[in-house]
């Protein structure tokens, strides 16, 4: 696997948030939480 690199974006506090919060719950980091929601979305649109 490549490097790891970094993104930054903006996204709304209360979007954030929330994000944070279902992180959280989850065990994860809100960086790691949304890595895995974007290797979801990777592989769904792979299988399309």
């Amino acid at each position: 696997m490549s490097k790891e690199k970094v993104i930054n974006f903006r996204i709304d506090a209360h979007l954030k948030k929330q994000a944070k919060k279902l992180a959280e719950a989850d065990g994860r980091s809100l960086s790691n939480w949304l890595t895995r929601l974007i290797e979801r979305e990777v592989e769904r649109a792979a299988k399309n």
